[in-house]
């Protein structure tokens, strides 16, 4: 269950570090893939660096990822170090200038960081894909809202203006209903997922955009929200990694991710190719023209 006091001390708690990741008590690894506690904004660390945007709290991200950034330096025998980003901007920055050399990143960032890689000639690699997902739409649970038209001169909380299931997509159902940005009574972008989950809980908002997922959590450990409506399966998540890393290194992950997962990963990863993201680069250009 979660603590309504730690999770607002949480909340506003900076969202850029680079995490060590500790190998397991007793593990007999070689030494050669400890993970690096040194800072990007300082001196580079060591071995590779993986990069994830704050779509949660650090701590829970640092839950999640820890097992896999093990698993990855056991597989490639050198450390990887876990960087959660400033922003889902400032993934995407670190991503196109070389100071990551892998990214968990969302199909917007995705599509954008690619554009800027590729016309340098350097275009990021596709990894594997996180299993589909959907975004969803909440409201209070005392709410008279009961579905999207009737946020009509109402209020609503994105995340980051990058995140697709926080962000675009929600704006794509709302204008398939008639919904503009400037039909809204107000709305803003919170950066995280959570926070436009809790602007909701602590109704500052009349609605939020998240994941399904994330809401169901929230509903699960007893937060006063319900979903009102929810998206088609989306375009994934996905691993990358930059144009400088080997082949070499690039065919142990796809090998290790698609093919060999370890059985304590919170992930279930699957092939991908670039068409995935068609209709995600049409609603992009819809939004942003």
């Amino acid at each position: 269950m979660l603590v309504m006091r730690n999770h607002l001390q949480q909340l506003f708690k900076p969202a850029g570090l680079l995490v060590m990741v500790l190998l397991f008590a007793g593990c007999q690894q070689d030494t050669s893939v400890e993970p690096s506690t040194q800072s990007l904004d300082h001196a580079p660390a060591p071995g590779l660096v993986l990069a994830v945007p704050p779509y949660e709290m650090p701590s829970r991200i640092q839950q999640r990822f820890e097992p896999l950034v093990h698993y990855l330096s056991v597989v490639l025998n050198q450390p990887v170090s876990l960087y959660i980003t400033h922003s889902y901007e400032d993934q995407i920055k670190r991503l196109v200038n070389g100071e990551v050399d892998l990214a968990y990143i969302g199909p917007v960032s995705y599509l954008k960081a690619q554009k800027t890689a590729a016309t340098a000639g350097q275009p990021l690699q596709l990894i594997a894909a996180e299993a589909p997902y959907r975004a969803a739409v909440i409201v209070h649970e005392n709410s008279d809202i009961t579905y999207l038209p009737e946020l009509l001169n109402r209020s609503i909380a994105f995340g980051s203006y990058h995140s697709y299931s926080g962000h675009f997509i929600i704006r794509q159902l709302l204008r398939l209903d008639g919904i503009y940005l400037n039909d809204l009574q107000f709305y803003s972008f919170l950066g995280r997922h959570e926070r436009a989950i809790m602007s909701v809980v602590h109704q500052e908002f009349d609605a939020a955009a998240t994941t399904e997922g994330l809401a169901q959590r929230f509903i699960n450990n007893g937060y006063p929200i319900k979903i009102i409506r929810t998206s088609e399966f989306l375009a994934p998540t996905v691993i990358v990694a930059s144009d400088q890393l080997p082949s070499t290194q690039r065919e142990k992950l796809i090998e290790a991710l698609l093919f060999n997962p370890a059985p304590d990963l919170e992930f279930n990863f699957y092939d991908v190719a670039d068409e995935e993201f068609a209709e995600v680069a049409r609603i992009l250009h819809k939004l942003e023209r």
